[in-house]
């Protein structure tokens, strides 16, 4: 079958015995269950999506019931994948240089109609499929979530863009959030084991986990709650300190005892100003009853991610931070709001250049005022780089930005000590992407980790200077040349190397503190190894030990 011959489109009640319109299940947010009966799963960043697929055609429809088929072109195979009609749920997903699911990744298909071949070679995807709703002409959704799940292991379904989710059982739940920490996953789902699929109800048969995060925020104002007592606080907005102001980072509504809600507008009072303390233009709605404060008072809110629109996606409160000035705050570099509109095509994009300069000096302020722990030759080489494209190709500039955020978030971090694998490779696809944009067709890299290796402990940044290193001497050679990553389980040690063109070892010093660091951390048994053959290139080694916790 060609994929000229894959009918896009066809409706649900066209083509199925299943209901027309249906929903996927949801979750309840809650913590991991401890009783028996449970199936976990890992939770992925991407799109819910639900998979009609016949002999010829496929349909992918998202959680309102909107196809998005035409976004997702490379999943048109599935019918020569599946090889029967069936009815799948699952999310759409990008995987980053580890393997894992990366929303930031798929931020740029997200809600794109027709995505250019470039978009298409830049961000593949791929569809993890974790139910099955149909198979051939019979309905399955009553049928025991382990029925389910056998039924989709008997079809086989691997290959190509089509991955099935893993489930464990006789598991706990705790040792499965735990893992997902370790491996930069976003969470865990619990499934009862006996449960029946309940579409487009939010069950509590499905419970979710989240992974969350914290950030210190000065508070520029609040709003009263409309119910409880009067003049009890509803909500806080709050802030990160820029170069250009205190600029807002998000609404806090949730988290708050009785007794915060009572006491922080006292606090507050006190600290009250008639006009907004912050830099940017915060949403009619919120204006509207916003009590206005001066940026004195710290506090601290857990939260799963940051928005493309540089917010707090679902922060909650967990209290003041005291005897801190607010210009301690660590400020993470991200590029505030995205785009207004969807765009039918990345070629079509208009991009705000005045928007992508302030985010830009922006960066170069957050990099100047911050302790550089790298290379101060790659970060403003990369701002340059950066710098040129927001003339020439805005959209270009805008994605390494975001690169840039999260390459300057990570390496500011307050927590200098040890690192994972995982975390420092993730990273390093970051650093090699900047690298790449300058460098250009003079920069190849391959990468090759074994996941089991992922959640190996490393002293922070160690790998980023041998990876820096080869980069750097690739860059004297005026032909370019090729890093080569790779990371494998070597029995009770993990063998990372790092190999790359050109003539000798260019930072030999350099590298001779990464293994001073090694053996510190791990004994003399371990360590950095260079062999540099004469005109053939340099291949690093670093042999750490496979199990082992951050040294205390």
């Amino acid at each position: 079958m060609t994929e000229q011959s894959v009918t896009v489109g066809v409706a649900m009640s066209e083509r199925s015995s299943a209901p027309a319109a249906v929903l996927p299940m949801r979750a309840t947010p809650g913590p991991v269950p401890d009783d028996p009966g449970w199936a976990f799963e890992f939770a992925w960043d991407g799109v819910r999506s639900l998979a009609e697929v016949g002999s010829e055609y496929v349909r992918l429809v998202g959680r309102s019931t909107r196809s998005v088929t035409s976004s997702y072109p490379e999943l048109a195979v599935l019918p020569a994948l599946t090889r029967r009609p069936v009815l799948l749920d699952g999310k759409i997903v990008a995987l980053d240089a580890c393997g894992r699911p990366s929303l930031s990744r798929l931020q740029c298909r997200m809600n794109l109609q027709r995505p250019s071949a470039v978009v298409l070679a830049r961000v593949p995807v791929v569809y993890y499929v974790f139910d099955l709703l149909r198979l051939d002409d019979r309905c399955t959704l009553q049928l025991p979530y382990l029925r389910r799940r056998e039924l989709l292991e008997e079809l086989g379904l691997t290959g190509g863009p089509l991955v099935l989710s893993p489930y464990f059982l006789d598991i706990d739940g705790q040792a499965m959030l735990d893992t997902a920490a370790q491996y930069g996953l976003p969470g865990v789902v619990a499934k009862r084991a006996d449960s029946p699929y309940q579409p487009g109800r939010r069950s509590r048969s499905w419970v979710q986990t989240a992974l969350r995060r914290t950030q210190e925020v000065v508070i520029g104002g609040w709003v009263p709650g409309k119910r409880g007592p009067a003049g009890a606080l509803g909500s806080l907005l709050v802030g990160l300190p820029t170069e250009a102001g205190l600029r807002y980072a998000g609404q806090v509504c949730l988290g708050f005892t009785d007794a915060a809600r009572r006491e922080l507008p006292d606090r507050l009072t006190g600290l009250a100003r008639h006009t907004s303390p912050f830099a940017d233009q915060l949403p009619p709605e919120t204006v509207r009853n916003a009590q206005w404060v001066a940026p004195t008072m710290l506090g601290e809110v857990s939260y799963q991610r940051w928005t493309r629109r540089g917010r707090l996606a679902q922060p909650s409160w967990i209290g003041l931070r005291r005897g801190k000035h607010p210009a301690a705050v660590q400020s993470p570099v991200v590029l505030a709001p995205a785009l207004p509109g969807v765009p039918a095509d990345p070629a079509q994009v208009q991009v705000d250049q005045g928007e992508l300069a302030q985010a830009l000096a922006l960066a170069r302020a957050e990099v100047r005022e911050q302790r550089i722990q790298i290379s101060p030759h790659f970060l403003y080489n990369a701002l340059s780089a950066i710098s040129v494209l927001v003339r020439t190709d805005p959209l270009r500039a805008r994605e390494l930005l975001m690169e840039f955020a999260g390459f300057t978030r990570y390496c500011f971090r307050s927590d200098t000590r040890f690192t994972t694998l995982a975390d420092e490779m993730e990273n390093i696809e970051r650093y090699l992407a900047l690298e790449q944009a300058r460098l250009e067709e003079r920069l190849a890299v391959t990468i090759q980790v074994a996941p089991q290796v992922l959640a190996v402990v490393l002293p922070f940044l160690v790998l980023q200077s041998v990876v820096e290193s080869a980069v750097y001497g690739i860059e004297e050679i005026p032909g370019g040349g090729t890093v080569a990553i790779s990371a494998v389980d070597a029995g009770a040690d993990c063998l990372i190397t790092v190999a790359a063109d050109g003539p000798d070892s260019p930072a030999q010093a350099d590298l001779r503190g990464v293994d001073d660091r090694l053996r510190s951390a791990f004994g003399d048994g371990y360590g950095l190894a260079v062999d540099a053959i004469p005109g053939g290139g340099t291949t690093v080694s670093l042999r750490v030990p496979t199990l082992h916790p951050a040294p205390s």
